[in-house]
């Protein structure tokens, strides 16, 4: 399991309440459990434990009302590692998935004017071009991606309250290009008439004014069969590219945005849940955990089996996130509270399983101790990036159903320090 930075999570509600009532049997109950969940798990046998065996001290708790979840996912922020909303990637292209559902994606991105920019002449500009290094695909790898570059009319700005699939109204196309599979890098070079006509701006000391910078997306005319959507590093050698006689300028990118137009699947794969990211569908479910009563708990494991089969069918990939996260949500006075319950990762034998165990621990404790100040009324897991990097995606989590021939299940294995009755 890879190692996670700490992510930075905005508004969420922290997991430990001060007003929580104190019981009698909780002092002894976290006295148990310093003995056992503070420890490593390894170091007092819990890692020899099997959920799948009958264990007297574990107890496995089948996940309901598994379904999909539609929420938006706006991809938008600032190409900048500094930024609290860093935004690691711009999407575009068109594909056609009958099974996760067809998406279309174009990107926006805005530049900085380098400080030596204002010390040259317009005379000075003699070549003007936009590499962005690619890092991404979703589709059919072997297509041949048609793109165009044209200028933004209107101004904008990386603002979250956007839609996920809003259009800006951008001018004529300024240049072309086909991405193929072989190309790792994205180049347009900008027309001489354009450069000509836009060098005061450049260098100009109204740049951040007078610029609003460009979109990239699939040529007019461009029908997907069944297409791609690729990716593109925002951070990192992205910029537009100023030459003179003596030297080249670098203009870093600063705002940028994917849109996203999705739709649902057609054909869903059978006894899956197809869940992905930009689509803006996740994964909500519930866990029946009453019957337990005020016992002290060792350790709580959230597993859910994945699909890997729909990750790569020949050439077309979907790729799966590099971390989910997971989120225990309580109807207040009809108000949905969401509290974050930490990071799934993809584990060795292909589920997705908690990363955190001890946060994860403490909190189910928290639900036996407290139902009812701290039960969930329902989980939702997102295939979400929210670390200090956030490149958009359509990563998918094809988790695997409860039925016929299903030998491994969505489930919460909770071990006890001593047997429950």
């Amino acid at each position: 399991m890879r190692k996670l930075r700490g992510p930075r999570w905005e508004g969420v509600r922290p997991l430990v309440s001060d007003r929580s009532p104190v019981r009698a049997f909780a002092a002894a109950a976290f006295a148990a459990l310093a003995l056992s969940a503070c420890q490593d798990p390894a170091g007092v046998g819990l890692g020899l434990i099997d959920e799948e065996q009958s264990d007297p001290s574990v107890r496995v708790v089948a996940l309901t009302d598994l379904d999909t979840l539609v929420f938006d996912a706006p991809a938008i922020g600032i190409a900048d590692v500094s930024n609290p909303r860093t935004q690691a990637r711009v999407l575009v292209g068109d594909v056609r998935d009958a099974q996760f559902g067809d998406a279309r994606a174009v990107g926006y991105l805005d530049l900085l004017q380098p400080a030596a920019a204002r010390q040259l002449d317009t005379d000075d500009v003699q070549r003007v071009w936009i590499e962005l290094p690619r890092d991404y695909a979703y589709g059919d790898t072997t297509t041949a991606l048609p793109l165009s570059l044209h200028a933004i009319q209107g101004s904008w700005s990386a603002d979250p309250s956007y839609p996920s699939d809003t259009l800006f109204s951008v001018g004529a196309a300024l240049a072309t290009t086909t991405v193929t599979d072989a190309d790792t890098t994205l180049r347009f070079d900008l027309p001489a008439s354009w450069v000509t006509a836009n060098a005061a701006t450049l260098v100009g000391d109204d740049f951040a004014e007078g610029f609003e910078g460009f979109a990239i997306q699939p040529q007019a005319g461009y029908a997907p069969a069944p297409g791609l959507v690729a990716g593109f590093s925002t951070l990192a050698s992205a910029s537009l590219r100023l030459a003179t006689a003596e030297d080249t300028l670098f203009f870093a990118l600063s705002e940028v945005f994917s849109s996203v137009r999705a739709s649902g699947p057609t054909a869903p794969p059978a006894g899956v849940l197809p869940a992905r990211r930009l689509s803006g569908t996740a994964i909500r479910f519930e866990a029946d955990l009453a019957s337990f009563g005020p016992l002290p708990l060792a350790r709580g494991l959230l597993t859910l089996p994945l699909d890997r089969s729909l990750t790569q069918m020949g050439s077309f990939v979907r790729p799966l996130p590099p971390v989910a996260v997971l989120y225990g949500i309580r109807d207040l006075d009809g108000t949905p509270t969401r509290t974050l319950l930490g990071a799934l990762d993809i584990t060795d034998a292909g589920d997705l399983a908690i990363v955190d165990t001890r946060t994860f621990t403490s909190a189910l404790q928290q639900v036996l101790l407290s139902p009812a100040t701290a039960s969930f009324d329902r989980f939702e897991i997102r295939p979400d990036v929210t670390l200090d990097s956030n490149p958009a995606s359509l990563d998918v989590l094809p988790i695997v159903l409860p039925g016929a021939g299903v030998t491994s299940v969505p489930r919460l294995s909770l071990t006890f320090v001593g047997r429950p009755s």
